[in-house]
């Protein structure tokens, strides 16, 4: 009891209450490389002062907190804590006498004896309760997961390289195989911090991170294997980490408040833009309107929706949008028939989205080249981008902001198109793409890249498996399209879209993603950019 007590003294200093991180958490991330973190860590100790308890301490209680809230959708949650013989063993046994603390029931299975600990995660250890500390076990067994089971995976950490060793890979095993919701501390085990690399890792719903985001993370096998993200400040000093960055940008909720606008209170509609939403065709008519209801939930003063004339609307019209149909000569899809009407239409709109429900039809070809040549700042996206992938000659008559939104199969024949190459990484392949068209690449995915024209990208760092459904991509085009129309650059009005886009999806899923459809997200744009950028 007298060494707990001392250590409490010695941590107490600088112990950051949950209230406090928890408005500074998850906002500014930044990307690491392990040793730059590690450097971190140490220059925070030696230089500032901050001991290494206090830092395990911070991390060991953000863990808690997020371990507490994932544990809300398991009936009679059990804390299966797992704890290596390092620095995330230590945080992990700060985790162990927290929850025991809050009388949550445990069990702790420790890679290593007590006599092989040392250090910070030795301290931690002994700080443990005489009872938690005595019931620790050290053979871990997959029928020690059940239904109640709710697993934090502190066994290896940033320093993992090459393959994983017994027992740990067994233990990865047992709990891949359970279907029991996992929480990674730092980063889950077996994954390289740096590359992303890793034969055998834990597949964690939640991984909570110290400080920054390990550069391994977000390339490779790091998203898959992360689950969602959350960064926990744990005492390193704010000017440390803005120095010492030196992994891939990441888009985070900090730079998309940065990037949205407080809009004057005296604003008028014609001030916030007038989107054109072009799409459409015989057997696919409602995709154009989950865009157009995007745009107009996230701040467009109006929204005109141009289908063509063959186009049969079977789904709910916003009342509040204005629809134009346009001449066909009977075709199901637009035509050079549709371009004098166009002509009309085009006058006085702030920007274009193009694509959704279009059909890629060699007779369509001409109208795009029109929509393309007005040089209104446009995003192209479905079948707009199958139609260049047929005739790269298309973008030649751009003369405004073009944003590109290709998934990888429509990736794929963009880069045949283009004659790119299609074997690099994703970052790679969205820069090369934006490079040669002289366009902003969203390439979509988990961890969707934005490169704009001159080679700059980010990896943005929203998003959950409820984008994936059908509709969700016309719902990101009608957000691109609206910040286009608001005044927003092509590489802006990108980045912000996907942000608010994969938000979105988070905030309709807190305990999972099924059953959410493009609808729900297009609908919930508003709540995201509020919570986001709270107004009065």
């Amino acid at each position: 009891m007298f060494f707990v007590r001392r250590l409490k003294k010695r941590i107490s200093r600088l112990y950051f209450p949950a209230w406090e991180m928890n408005e500074k958490e998850n906002l500014n991330m930044k990307s690491y490389s392990a040793e730059r973190m590690r450097g971190l860590d140490r220059r925070t100790i030696d230089e500032y002062g901050i001991p290494g308890l206090t830092l395990m301490e911070n991390a060991g209680s953000a863990v808690t907190r997020a371990a507490i809230r994932l544990s809300a959708a398991v009936s009679e949650p059990e804390f299966v804590i797992l704890a290596g013989k390092g620095n995330n063993g230590g945080d992990a046994y700060v985790v162990a006498r927290q929850l025991f603390e809050r009388h949550y029931p445990i069990r702790l299975f420790m890679a290593a004896r007590p006599d092989e600990l040392s250090g910070d995660a030795a301290e931690m250890f002994e700080a443990m309760p005489v009872e938690l500390r005595n019931a620790a076990l050290f053979d871990f067994q997959s029928g020690d997961l059940n239904e109640h089971a709710v697993v934090i995976d502190g066994l290896l950490g940033t320093g993992m390289r090459g393959e994983v060793r017994e027992p740990f890979a067994s233990w990865i095993r047992f709990v891949n195989g359970s279907g029991a919701p996992v929480l990674a501390i730092d980063i889950p085990s077996g994954l390289n911090a740096d590359d992303g690399s890793g034969s055998l890792c834990i597949r964690a719903d939640l991984t909570v991170t110290m400080a920054g985001v390990k550069t391994g993370m977000l390339t490779g096998k790091g998203p898959a294997a992360c689950g969602r993200v959350e960064v926990a400040r744990i005492g390193i000093p704010d000017e440390y980490l803005e120095e010492a960055a030196d992994g891939v940008p990441v888009f985070t909720a900090f730079d998309a408040r940065a990037l949205l606008r407080r809009e004057p209170f005296d604003t008028f509609k014609n001030q916030r833009g007038h989107l054109a939403v072009i799409g459409g065709s015989r057997n696919y008519a409602s995709a154009p309107f989950l865009a157009a209801e995007a745009a107009l939930r996230s701040g467009s003063g109006l929204v005109t929706v141009l289908l063509p004339e063959t186009a049969e609307i079977h789904c709910i019209v916003r009342k509040a949008l204005i629809v134009r149909h346009l001449e066909t000569d009977g075709l199901p899809a637009f035509s050079a028939a549709s371009v004098p009407e166009l002509e009309e239409e085009l006058e006085n709109k702030s920007a274009l989205a193009v694509g959704p429900g279009m059909m890629h039809r060699p007779e369509t070809l001409v109208f795009l080249r029109r929509v393309i040549r007005s040089g209104a700042p446009v995003v192209l996206d479905a079948d707009a981008l199958n139609l260049i992938a047929s005739d790269p000659s298309l973008l030649e008559a751009h003369g405004g902001s073009v944003v590109l939104t290709p998934h990888p199969g429509e990736m794929k024949r963009l880069q045949e198109a283009f004659r790119l190459n299609g074997e690099k990484t994703r970052v790679e392949q969205a820069v090369d793409l934006a490079v040669r068209t002289a366009c902003t690449v969203v390439l979509k995915g988990c961890r969707t890249v934005v490169a704009s024209p001159d080679g700059v990208y980010s990896l943005n760092m929203s998003g959950c498996p409820a984008l994936a459904t059908a509709g969700s991509g016309d719902t990101l085009t009608g957000l691109c399209g609206s910040f286009l129309a608001q005044g927003y650059s092509g590489f802006d009005a990108a980045r912000l879209a996907v942000f608010i886009h994969g938000y979105a999806g988070e905030l309709l899923s807190p305990c999972g993603s099924r059953g959410v459809i493009a609808d729900d997200l297009a609908s919930t744009c508003a709540r995201a950019m509020h919570r986001i950028l709270p107004v009065v």
